[in-house]
C-alpha cells in the first residue's frame, strides 16, 4: 500500500495562515456591514416611511 501524497507541514502552515487572514477579513467586513445597516435602520426609523407598507419583521437566519 502507499501512502497518500501528503502536503509538507509548511504548506500546511501557509494555509493556515492565508485562512487565518481571510476570515479576520472577512469578519471585520461583516461586522462594517452590520454597523451600517444599523445605522441605515436606525435612521430609516427615525423618519415617518411613506414608500412602504410592509411590515418590518425580524428574521434571523443561522447558517450552519
Amino acid at each position: 500500500m502507499s501512502k497518500p501524497n501528503l502536503p509538507e507541514p509548511e504548506e500546511l502552515l501557509f494555509t493556515l495562515d492565508q485562512l487565518e487572514q481571510t476570515t479576520e477579513v472577512m469578519s471585520r467586513v461583516i461586522t462594517r456591514l452590520k454597523r451600517q445597516l444599523s445605522e441605515l435602520s436606525e435612521s430609516s426609523q427615525q423618519q415617518p416611511s411613506h414608500t412602504s407598507s410592509k411590515p418590518r419583521g425580524k428574521s434571523r437566519h443561522t447558517l450552519h
